[in-house]
């Protein structure tokens, strides 16, 4: 790893420290509640303080969700506008309840309500909202505007969803995070807190427990190591070709 390997490893660490461990560990698992039989849908893009705080929520919650990026100049911001009648992230979708939120806050009271039982994810301590979120926004300004803004130009079109098995409060995560947003990359995510059954599957599928774990059904691939998928994804995604496509599908 080089210089700007490792001093990209350092701002990330700086970014979890500055949450104090938020999005790390479960509060309730899937093996305390009923799984939800439809996947959560976000709309998000990993820059937005706003959006941490709903992804930590839901990794807190051991729930898994569909991830729709919408980073700024991503073209599913229209997809958005058109769903939810105007471009804010997050926003929700839980076809379970047929449930559509925006507002962070809200969302959060949401999941707690519908999947966190007899436990909350959030805070052990009260925290005031916007104490939480120029907190959020402290996280965001350490990243430099990491995962803010799409690099592709046209929308992707017959694409499987990725599958991230994650850990919001990872900072080698938050780097692949980073990467699939500014790629403008649909993926389903897999998480798994300290504490989560999931992480058995990980352990299974993978030999180990240790994230982020990337599966690309596209390509048959799956790996380790924050630093290889970046780079894996900037080579097969990257939006240096025609049509945000990546080198090995310009080639084919």
């Amino acid at each position: 790893m080089g210089d700007m390997g490792v001093t990209n490893n350092v701002f990330s660490f700086a970014a979890s420290l500055v949450r104090l461990g938020r999005g790390a560990f479960s509060r309730v698992t899937e093996g305390r509640r009923a799984e939800p039989a439809e996947v959560l849908e976000l709309y998000d893009f990993e820059g937005c303080p706003y959006c941490r705080k709903v992804r930590e929520v839901l990794t807190e919650l051991d729930l898994d969700y569909r991830a729709h990026p919408v980073a700024h100049g991503s073209p599913r911001r229209e997809e958005l506008v058109r769903l939810g009648g105007k471009m804010q992230a997050p926003y929700l979708v839980d076809k379970n309840t047929n449930t559509r939120l925006y507002e962070s806050d809200d969302i959060i009271a949401y999941l707690n309500e519908r999947y966190g039982g007899t436990r909350r994810a959030g805070w052990w301590l009260p925290v005031p909202s916007l104490l939480d979120n120029v907190n959020s926004g402290m996280a965001s300004a350490i990243r430099l505007g990491r995962g803010s803004r799409c690099r592709t130009r046209s929308p992707r079109g017959g694409l499987k969803p990725l599958t991230l098995y994650n850990m919001e409060g990872s900072p080698f995560c938050r780097k692949v995070r980073e990467t699939l947003s500014e790629l403008d990359l649909p993926h389903l995510v897999r998480n798994v807190p300290k504490g989560s059954p999931k992480r058995a599957e990980l352990e299974k599928r993978g030999g180990k427990v240790q994230v982020p774990y990337l599966v690309d059904p596209n390509t048959g691939r799956e790996m380790y190591e924050s630093d290889d998928i970046v780079v894996y994804l900037e080579a097969e995604y990257g939006a240096r070709s025609e049509g945000g496509r990546g080198r090995r599908h310009a080639a084919q």
